[in-house]
């Protein structure tokens, strides 16, 4: 409800124009083609496919409507503005356009034809930007009358609330009255819990220009002690500590166009309406060309959409000087990996590890990167590099050493690995991911069976439905040889994850243990089917040859961990098929 009543009209418009015949000779190969790639995200080929078919029929408003929202959203904001003129000539007041035409103005200067665009641009976006019109040409009174009306209304949310506030603090700020501004982003900044990081910066700033460092101090530490850290917040601490003066965050009408923009593309994005919060934030970053946070919001969004080729693109249009130029190059690595580049992405991060060494994130990043790639042993090091760089060890980072823990057990280092669940484990007790890998791994090597039952009980009554942590609780039930329980917990984790291939193949070995081979040997086939590992593999294979029986008899005079009694924790004892 807060996300449409902040959007206005503009889902209503799209659904109008959308909803429009389109019947002229030609046009329906083009168009449909254009709406296959408005489904996957693609809003550059939808762009190309819809101005082709306006080609054809060009006065339908369906066609225009779509054209002009994918143009601007695939970045060619000027393409955008003139079908948003030939649109305003036929249907004035579609909302998409209107902001389109308004950014036009501003780019030009004409701030008369903003406030008369303003009419009718949106009952939200375009009060904020009507105050900020207000303001610029004198009438103060009337700017701060129209934040705090929207500021006091519940129609737009506690969202709508923060920004009202925020953007009155903003202008308070440029007309040098810093302790009004400071008022009003405490009170923005009270009403938040999500990241705020432009509101800390100006904020802060505002209380340095009043001469109030340590207060500013405290804003910035108080944000930080809930995240690993900020560039643009170093950066302001940093100036803070030389005696720089900072200037306002936003100064012009421009720029708070553009600061209203990006903050509800922001939310849009949240509520999924991501073509509408692209379009947002390509506004945006036309308006402000410095307002590099709008430029990552459209790299990451093109990202969330699986447009890879675009989501690179856009990232490498972050300024590389620019406080957002870490979280680029983490990004461009992440994109470069889910496309299959994962060499190119590799190199990246480690890009950004060199040129931010001192930065937690670069690091956890390069670490989390390798992690995915199966390169275990080579993730210990930037782990341990971050882990270096924790400012204390306390529990906003328990994930820290959970991940840590993971590769440091898939690359054979159990002691340290063993150390790390277990810190993890102090630091956020019973969290159900850590008891269910120290505990599942402490079952794979057939130690302190009875403290991993435990663990993994307690992770299954906090996921119930979780078919990986039911598995580790099949699989105890299987160490411990009691094979009746082992399938049922089993053929639950089979149910809730079908496609995993251990999953099916530990199925497959409780069902060989009660009797049922047969089935046994279709699960195991099944496990085949969904690709294990290779060494999980060779086994199955194995066991579809031999039985497993013979195996499990060469691996317990291998000396692996294999079926134990339930006796005394102190007395675990391996035990025969038939339970002798």
């Amino acid at each position: 409800m807060v996300i449409s009543r902040l959007l206005g009209s503009v889902l209503l418009s799209v659904c109008l124009t959308a909803g429009a015949q389109v019947s002229a000779q030609g046009v329906s190969g083009p168009y449909l083609a254009a709406q296959q790639a408005e489904r996957r995200g693609d809003v550059a080929a939808a762009a190309r496919y819809y101005a082709r078919a306006l080609a054809r029929d060009g006065r339908n408003l369906a066609i225009m409507g779509r054209a002009m929202t994918n143009h601007i959203a695939a970045g060619n904001v000027p393409q955008g503005i003139s079908l948003a003129r030939r649109y305003e000539a036929q249907a004035p007041g579609h909302h998409l356009g209107v902001l389109a035409l308004a950014a036009d103005a501003l780019q030009q200067g004409d701030l008369d034809r903003v406030e008369e665009l303003m009419q009718d641009g949106g009952p939200f976006v375009a009060q904020v930007i009507r105050a900020w019109v207000a303001a610029e040409t004198g009438d103060l009174e009337e700017a701060q009358r129209i934040l705090t009306a929207l500021e006091a209304t519940d129609e737009n949310g506690r969202q709508g609330k923060i920004v009202a506030a925020t953007h009155l603090g903003m202008i308070l700020a440029v007309q040098d009255n810093d302790a009004g501004a400071v008022e009003a982003f405490a009170r923005a900044n009270g009403m938040t819990d999500s990241d705020a990081v432009a509101l800390i910066r100006a904020q802060a700033g505002a209380l340095v220009r009043l001469g109030r460092m340590d207060e500013a101090k405290a804003v910035i530490a108080e944000w930080s002690r809930g995240s690993f850290s900020d560039a643009s917040l170093d950066r302001l601490s940093a100036a803070i500590a030389s005696g720089d003066v900072p200037a306002p965050t936003v100064q012009n009408v421009s720029q708070a166009a553009a600061d209203v923009l990006h903050s509800v593309a922001r939310l849009l994005v949240r509520g999924q309406n991501r073509d509408i919060a692209l379009a947002y934030a390509q506004l945006a970053a036309f308006l402000d060309p410095g307002l590099t946070e709008a430029r990552l919001l459209v790299a990451q969004i093109f990202d969330a959409d699986r447009q890879y080729d675009l989501a690179i693109a856009a990232y490498d249009n972050v300024p590389a000087e620019s406080p957002e130029a870490m979280s680029a190059l983490i990004g461009k690595a992440e994109a470069l990996f889910e496309s299959g580049e994962k060499e190119a992405a590799v190199t990246t991060m480690e890009s950004a590890v060199n040129q931010f060494p001192g930065a937690l994130a670069a690091h956890t990043s390069l670490g989390d990167l390798l992690r995915r790639a199966q390169r275990f042993g080579d993730a210990v090091a930037p782990y341990d590099s971050a882990i270096d760089l924790l400012p204390d060890v306390s529990r906003q980072y328990w994930a820290l050493f959970y991940r840590r823990g993971i590769v440091l057990e898939r690359s054979g280092q159990w002691e340290r690995a063993e150390t790390d669940f277990r810190l993890a484990l102090e630091l956020e007790p019973d969290q159900p991911d850590v008891l269910n890998y120290l505990g599942y791994s402490l079952v794979e090597m057939g130690e302190k069976l009875y403290e991993a039952e435990e663990m993994i009980r307690k992770a299954v009554e906090q996921r119930p439905d979780d078919g990986y942590i039911i598995d580790s609780l099949g699989w105890v039930y299987y160490r411990f040889g009691e094979f009746d329980k082992a399938v049922e917990n089993l053929e639950r984790a089979v149910e809730l994850r079908p496609t995993d291939p251990v999953i099916n193949d530990h199925f497959g070995d409780a069902l060989w243990m009660v009797g049922r081979k047969t089935e046994a040997q279709f699960q195991w086939r099944r496990a085949l089917s969904f690709d294990p590992a290779d060494k999980d593999a060779d086994r199955i294979r194995r066991k579809l040859k031999v039985g497993l029986d013979l195996i499990l008899a060469e691996e317990a005079e291998a000396g692996k961990p294999g079926i134990i009694g339930r006796q005394t924790e102190n007395e675990l004892q391996p035990i025969t098929n038939d339970g002798g």
